[in-house]
């Protein structure tokens, strides 16, 4: 089952990747302005809206990896609700209502500053440089993550690579398994509850099998393939996905500058 972010993740590729003239980018930015009425335009009406022909708004619709433009508009219908409900669960803790505001914002800032007080008082900075030796002693590291926890995992990546560490990154929601690197001897996951480990099976299932070390950075201490992974680092306890995602940002920064202060130190 195709998750709901798919279509959008897809939009936004062609969107930053493009040149502003090509015909995909300008039909992406078309659909995405008539997202909400979508379901009623016709592939006439689309082409005639983007400035491009019904054939040119096939071929966009094949390269989404839909097999026509009514699959495109049914599988746009069935997620209507998916998006709100996403952007509902989103405000959840920070919804404004013009009336107590600076008590809603107050409440949600003391909820992220607790949990960062917590990650403060359980964090095992010993685990960590364990984490970072091992990092350190394997030649090609594989990184999985998605979405935000995702581009915060691209950023630790960035930040390896420039310090010499080769490191390949996997969107766990659009992963080719063929791809997937065959010289790779340490994973390392990024999941902030955890959600995405269960549908990754195949992708852990294959590692282990290749005889990788698997790592999980994670504040979910029930993740039902827990026992797959070789090492998994905590951060603190459980909490909301929102608060997650700042004690992920901080434990990244942890672990990129324990291991420049460890293995760069004589270039302090």
């Amino acid at each position: 089952m195709r998750n709901y972010n798919d279509l959008y993740l897809k939009l936004q590729k062609i969107i930053n990747q493009s040149a502003s003239n090509d015909p995909y980018k300008i039909i992406a930015k078309t659909l995405i302005e008539n997202i909400d009425s979508f379901e009623h335009i016709t592939i006439e009406k689309m082409a005639i809206l983007s400035f491009t022909s019904t054939s040119t708004i096939s071929r966009f619709v094949r390269s989404l990896g839909y097999k026509s433009f009514i699959d495109l508009k049914e599988y746009s219908k069935s997620n209507k609700v998916s998006r709100f409900i996403s952007m509902n669960d989103n405000l959840k803790d920070l919804k404004f209502d013009k009336f107590h505001d600076n008590d809603i914002l107050k409440n949600y800032i003391d909820t992220i500053c607790n949990s960062l007080q917590n990650l403060k008082e359980n964090i095992d900075l010993k685990k960590i440089d364990k984490i970072n030796e091992m990092i350190y002693s394997n030649e090609h590291i594989s990184i999985y993550g998605i979405l935000l926890p995702g581009s915060l995992a691209k950023q630790y990546q960035l930040t390896m690579l420039s310090l010499g560490k080769y490191c390949e990154y996997y969107d766990l929601l659009n992963l080719d398994l063929s791809l997937t690197s065959e010289k790779s001897r340490l994973s390392l996951f990024f999941s902030v509850d955890g959600n995405f480990i269960e549908s990754s099976r195949e992708i852990i299932v294959k590692a282990k099998a290749k005889g990788e070390k698997l790592i999980l950075v994670t504040q979910n201490p029930r993740i039902r393939l827990s026992n797959m992974f070789d090492e998994i680092l905590y951060m603190g306890s459980c909490d909301s996905p929102k608060s997650g995602r700042y004690k992920l940002m901080l434990f990244i920064e942890i672990l990129l500058n324990r291991y420049y202060i460890t293995y760069y130190n004589d270039l302090m």
